[in-house]
């Protein structure tokens, strides 16, 4: 038999049991201050990036809650505070732990678990797609289903079925953009830019990169390595000063097979200049790479210290001339998926970039990083894009 505690409280919004000492309560987002003046054990914020003021509701929580638990449970809501909250805390510089669950996770989200139901109402076209055979969707399905697949496989040891990917593909028809945001897929693509962003569209697959720093990690086999280092690969440098919390430096590398594209390697760091290009000139001189380096700045010293350690180098100037071509041709170059993105955190950063809403004397709206985000492996990448139609440099540079 059950046995019902006893409650000196019990209502919607509160539960308490005198003889355990303790409370169960409900708030809402509604109350700002919620928690403040309490002792709490443990909270859990539900849809936390709804909240119209979060960071107060924080306040009080987490006061409350210092020597207990306090879990954040959301739906991403473009790039707002849980969009920080989320990056600080894969950085390891929060006291949260981040926890992302994507969809596919769950076996429910399949064309096979639509009950008929469900399926009324649905377009033709939805309805004609959902009853190709299996194998027969599976052999036309889209290029960028396929490294969706292949991700999911590498990332998540999870096996995409074809009732999924049916399941998607609609969903994507009905939602559009949104559903990467109410269907995360990866803790990138979730969070919807709600501004004039530059790069809407970017496919990154992890599993390309090559480590070129040590290809004794690299699953190919012997002929792929040697081909590798045959091949006229591009890169590109945004330097900083490098200080431990200043902008950084970013160096990235870009492989060009059969016309397609792919970021297959990168050195970002705040290493002091001369430590940076320890690293850089070794690659640099084992591959066949054309290098370009911005010299605007402090990459005056880039320059001087690359060339001191013989790494063969084009100049390159970004300015007012350069600028807006250096960003739409990359933005071209990833929409039209010519070029594919292998670092989350690089696809960050371009997400991070807006067009200005101010005019200025050069040019219209000028295109750049939300205030307090870095552009380095954003400005690295358009350089090695811009580097890659230019001869090599010869004995210009040695």
């Amino acid at each position: 038999m059950t046995v019902k505690p006893a409650t000196s409280i019990e209502n919607k919004q509160e539960i308490k049991f005198p003889k355990r000492d303790s409370s169960y309560y409900i708030g809402t987002a509604g109350q700002k201050a919620f928690g403040r003046g309490d002792t709490v054990q443990r909270a859990h914020l539900s849809e936390a990036a709804f909240y119209e003021d979060l960071e107060k509701i924080r306040g009080g929580i987490e006061e409350a809650a210092e020597y207990g638990q306090v879990d954040i449970e959301t739906t991403t809501n473009g790039r707002n505070e849980i969009y920080d909250l989320w990056q600080k805390a894969k950085a390891g510089m929060s006291s949260y732990t981040p926890i992302f669950i994507p969809w596919f996770i769950d076996q429910e989200y399949s064309a096979d678990n639509m009950t008929s139901e469900e399926k009324k109402g649905l377009s033709r076209s939805v309805m004609e797609m959902l009853s190709i055979p299996d194998a027969e969707f599976i052999a036309g399905i889209s290029p960028e289903e396929k490294e969706f697949v292949v991700r999911v496989a590498s990332e998540w040891n999870i096996v995409i079925t074809a009732g999924q990917l049916k399941w998607r593909r609609y969903k994507i028809w009905d939602k559009g953009e949104m559903f990467w945001q109410e269907y995360p897929e990866d803790d990138v693509s979730c969070f919807l830019q709600s501004g004039r962003t530059v790069f809407a569209h970017v496919i990154t697959s992890p599993g390309r990169r090559i480590p070129l720093n040590d290809l004794r990690f690299w699953k190919a086999t012997e002929k792929e390595k040697l081909d590798l280092k045959k091949r006229r690969l591009y890169a590109g440098v945004d330097g900083a000063e490098g200080t431990p919390t200043g902008d950084r430096h970013c160096f990235a590398v870009i492989d060009i097979v059969n016309g397609k594209a792919v970021v297959i390697f990168e050195i970002t760091s705040n290493d002091p200049i001369d430590i940076f290009w320890a690293k850089v000139s070794k690659i640099c001189k084992e591959y066949n790479i054309l290098l370009g380096i911005e010299k605007n700045g402090v990459g005056v010293a880039h320059c001087q210290t690359a060339r001191r350690l013989g790494v063969k180098f084009i100049e390159w100037e970004t300015n007012a001339a350069t600028r807006p071509t250096m960003i739409t041709s990359l933005e071209e170059a990833y929409r039209k998926e010519d070029l594919i993105e292998t670092y989350p955190e690089a696809e960050n950063e371009l997400r991070d970039m807006e067009y200005g809403e101010t005019k200025t004397s050069a040019f219209a709206y000028r295109a750049e990083a939300k205030k307090g985000k870095h552009d380095d492996r954003a400005f690295a990448r358009m350089i090695a894009w811009q580097i890659r139609t230019k001869p090599a440099p010869g004995v210009i540079f040695v």
